[in-house]
């Protein structure tokens, strides 16, 4: 399944996707506010021959959707060479698993970059991979610290407690997400058309 450019201008404008954020709103507002874009992340996209379309399908109740998304959505807006829109990937689910292989169905956020002629050129799957052994190390610290509480509470307390550290390294997280998401750019652009697009992002799971 391809994305049309009518399909494409159907997405949300940035605030129109903040605006209707019912889940994890505050620690995404939290992130999105508290992330500068970094000069060379910047440069590279301000310096591209040519705009690119950026779709991004995302969801509110997603872990690593609040790390990734209002850190690539940050970056767009900072830079004229990128037309972002946003879909709820919820309401998506069949275009967004077209950007993905079968093994990894349901993965989300995806980012989809796109030329003026609505081809692609890479995709941003998830996280940045360089961040699983930090996600891994949290996860690993935080059930060390609610491991004597309920089924219940442990739960609850755990949700909290992942997202105060996202939002506490959200600048840090934020510079290598966005490295990342610039060297897959960088890299579809340099595959000639028949080769893209460029694919990045978390490996996980493995391919069969």
């Amino acid at each position: 399944m391809s994305l049309s450019a009518e399909k494409f201008n159907q997405g949300m404008t940035v605030q129109e996707y903040i605006d209707q954020i019912k889940v994890n709103k505050q620690p995404f507002l939290d992130i999105y506010q508290a992330v500068q874009v970094p000069d060379s992340a910047k440069s590279l996209f301000d310096g591209l021959e040519r705009p690119v379309n950026l779709a991004v399908f995302t969801a509110d109740w997603c872990g690593d959707a609040v790390s990734t998304t209002p850190v690539i959505l940050r970056l767009a807006e900072s830079t004229p060479k990128i037309s972002v829109q946003v879909f709820n990937r919820d309401e998506e689910l069949e275009l967004t698993n077209s950007f993905l292989p079968e093994n990894r169905a349901g993965t989300v956020p995806v980012f989809v970059v796109l030329d003026s002629g609505m081809g692609e050129i890479a995709r941003f799957v998830e996280t940045a991979n360089e961040l699983v052994p930090s996600i891994d190390a949290m996860d690993e610290a935080i059930a060390q610290e609610v491991a004597a509480e309920s089924e219940e509470n442990r739960r609850a307390a755990s949700r909290g407690k992942r997202m105060a550290f996202r939002v506490s390294h959200a600048q840090e997280w934020g510079e290598v997400i966005l490295d990342a998401f610039g060297q897959t750019v960088t890299e579809g652009l340099g595959m000639a058309s028949s080769e893209r697009p460029a694919v990045g992002g978390t490996k996980w799971p493995p391919e069969p």
